[in-house]
C-alpha cells in the first residue's frame, strides 16, 4: 500500500511511501479500507507506547492523531519535560493530568524556574509510594563558569516536603533555597541538592537526620552558599558526598552505617574542623584541607581506599595543601587501597621527583596492596623544592623503600616515554608481589614492548587505550551522573 507524503497544506513533492506488510496488515480491513486499528487497542498498549516517546510534549501531540488519542498523554504516571524545556507547560500538564493515575516519575530540565515553586508543591502531593524527581534549573554557560558573580537568581524557594518520593534530585541555579521546617520524608532514599544558597541558620542536618529523614542512604550536597555548619546524625546513611560547600566553618557527621564519604572544597581558606564518627567507612576521598588537631576520625577498621587532592610532586606550589595530604596518609597508615593524584612538570629532568614522591607517600602507607596513580603532567613551578625536601636528598630509592605487599597496580595517562618506563621498573624493583599491573595510555602514546619484559613472573599486564584528547580524571563524584548530565 502506498500513501502521498506532502505537507499538511497541500505542498510537498507528491511523493509516495510503502507501508511494510505489518502495518498494511493492521490498517486495512476485511474490506480493503483504510481504518484506523491502531486505536483500537487497549488503553494499557497505548499507554506503553505513549511513555516510550521523548518526552510529555511528544507524547501530548498524539491528540492530533484522533479523537481516541486526545487525552491518553494525561493518563500516563510520568511527566516528563527534558532539557531545554519551557517550565511554563509543567504546571498545567499536571492540571491535565489530576485525574490520571499518581505520578511515579517527574523530570523537568530548563533554565528558567518560573512558576517552579507552585508546581513542586503540586508534584509533592501527586507522586506515587517510592515516586522520583528531578528538577533541573540550569545556568547558562557564562555564568555558570562565574558562579560567584552570579546575582540575577535572589529570589526565595520554598522547598516542600516530599512525603512519599523516594528520591528526589534539585539543581536549583543558585536560588535562595528556604528548608521546610516540619514533615517527614518518610520514603527518601536518596536526595540530591546542587546549586543552592542557603541561609546561614537553615537546619540542613536537621532535615536530612533520622528523626525526619528515616530511610535516607544516598546524600549529595554539591556547590552550595551561605552553610556555616552541617550536623548529619542518621542511622540509615550509606553515601555521603559534600562538594564546595562555600563558607563551611564546622562539620559534623554521626553515621555508624556509613560505607562511602567524598569531602572536596568544602573548608576554603580556613582550618577545618570536624568530626566523623562512622566505623564502618569504606570508601574516603578526602580532598580538602586536613589537621588531625581538628579533625576528629572514629576508628575505621574497615577503611579499604583513600583518596586526596591532587600532590604537586616538586616545588612549593600550594604548599599547605600538599602537607595537608602527606599528613591524612600518615593518619591512614593500613588503608590497603591508595588512590594518588600526581602534578608534576614535563621537564623530564625533574621526573625523578615524580618518582621519589611516590615512594616516599607510598613508604608512609606501608599497607597498601592495590595503588592508583594518575599522571597529570601540566604544573607550572616558578619556586624549587627546599633543600630539606624527601625528593631533593637523592636517596636509593630501591633500597631505602620495600612494597612488600603490593599487589596490584593502575597507572593512568602514560605516556611510554623512557621516564615512564623507569617508574614501573622500579616499582616491581622493590616488590615481588605484583600480580597485576593496568595501564591506561595516554592519548596518541604507544605501547612499548619492554613493558612486559618489566614484569615479575606471572604478573598479568592489561594495557588501555585512551582514544580521547583529555587527559584521564578519575570520577570527581561517588554518584552517578544525573539524567541531564550530557547537557552540560
Amino acid at each position: 500500500m502506498f500513501l502521498p507524503v506532502g505537507n499538511h497544506d497541500g505542498g510537498g513533492d507528491g511523493a509516495a511511501v510503502e507501508l511494510p506488510a505489518e502495518i498494511e496488515e493492521l490498517s486495512l480491513g476485511s474490506t480493503g479500507v483504510l481504518e484506523d486499528r491502531l486505536s483500537a487497542l487497549p488503553d494499557d498498549i497505548l499507554h506503553s507506547i505513549l511513555i516510550r516517546l521523548s518526552s510529555t510534549t511528544a507524547a501530548a501531540r498524539t491528540s492530533v492523531l484522533s479523537r481516541r488519542w486526545r487525552g491518553l498523554w494525561a493518563q500516563l504516571p510520568e511527566i516528563r519535560f527534558p532539557f531545554p524545556s519551557d517550565p511554563a507547560a509543567v504546571g498545567p500538564a499536571l492540571a491535565a493530568s489530576a485525574a490520571g493515575p499518581a505520578l511515579r516519575l517527574l523530570h523537568v530540565a530548563c533554565r528558567d524556574d518560573a512558576g517552579a515553586e507552585a508546581w513542586l508543591r503540586t508534584a509533592a502531593g501527586r507522586l506515587v509510594a517510592g515516586g522520583e524527581l528531578y528538577f533541573y534549573n540550569r545556568t547558562p554557560g557564562e555564568e555558570r563558569a562565574n558562579v560567584g558573580a552570579l546575582s540575577w537568581q535572589c529570589h526565595t524557594f520554598q522547598l516542600p516536603c516530599f512525603e512519599t518520593a523516594a528520591r528526589v534530585w534539585l539543581r536549583l541555579g543558585f536560588v535562595d533555597l528556604e528548608l521546610p521546617l516540619a514533615g517527614v520524608f518518610s520514603r527518601l532514599t536518596e536526595l540530591r541538592l546542587e546549586h543552592v544558597n542557603l541561609d546561614c541558620e537553615s537546619e540542613l542536618g536537621d532535615m536530612v537526620s533520622s528523626p525526619r529523614c528515616p530511610v535516607l542512604r544516598e546524600l549529595c550536597i554539591s556547590i552550595a552558599r551561605g552553610l556555616d555548619s552541617l550536623c548529619i546524625i542518621s542511622e540509615t546513611l550509606e553515601r555521603l558526598e559534600l562538594d564546595m560547600l562555600n563558607g563551611l566553618k564546622e562539620l559534623t557527621i554521626n553515621a555508624p552505617v556509613l560505607r562511602a564519604l567524598n569531602v572536596h572544597a568544602c573548608f576554603t581558606r580556613r582550618k577545618p574542623v570536624a568530626a566523623i564518627y562512622a566505623s564502618r567507612l569504606e570508601l574516603l576521598w578526602w580532598s580538602d584541607a586536613f589537621d588531625p588537631n581538628f579533625v576528629v576520625f572514629s576508628e575505621m577498621a574497615n577503611l579499604q581506599q583513600l583518596t586526596t587532592f591532587p600532590i604537586p610532586v616538586y616545588g612549593r606550589f600550594n604548599f599547605r595543601l600538599l602537607q595537608d595530604s602527606v599528613m591524612l596518609l600518615q593518619h591512614f597508615p593500613v588503608v590497603s587501597q591508595l588512590d594518588l593524584k600526581l602534578n608534576y612538570e614535563r621537564d623530564l629532568n625533574k621526573y625523578k621527583y615524580l618518582m621519589a614522591s611516590v615512594f616516599h607517600l607510598l613508604s608512609i602507607c606501608p599497607g597498601v596492596r592495590k595503588l592508583k596513580v594518575t599522571l597529570r603532567d601540566n604544573l607550572k613551578v616558578d619556586t624549587p623544592c627546599t633543600s630539606i625536601c624527601a625528593c631533593c636528598q637523592q636517596l636509593n630509592w630501591s633500597t631505602s623503600y620495600t612494597l612488600d605487599i603490593l599487589e596490584e597496580v593502575e597507572i593512568h595517562n602514560f605516556r611510554g616515554s623512557e621516564h615512564d618506563l623507569a617508574f614501573v621498573g622500579m616499582l616491581f624493583g622493590m616488590s615481588t608481589a605484583i600480580k597485576k599491573m593496568t595501564i591506561t595510555l595516554r592519548h596518541l602514546a604507544s605501547p612499548s614492548e619492554l613493558l612486559h619484559s618489566l614484569g615479575n613472573l606471572g604478573t598479568c599486564f592489561e594495557i588501555k587505550y585512551d582514544t580521547s584528547e583529555v587527559s584521564y580524571e578519575p570520577p570527581s563524584s561517588l554518584f552517578p551522573e544525573t539524567p541531564d548530565d550530557q547537557c552540560d
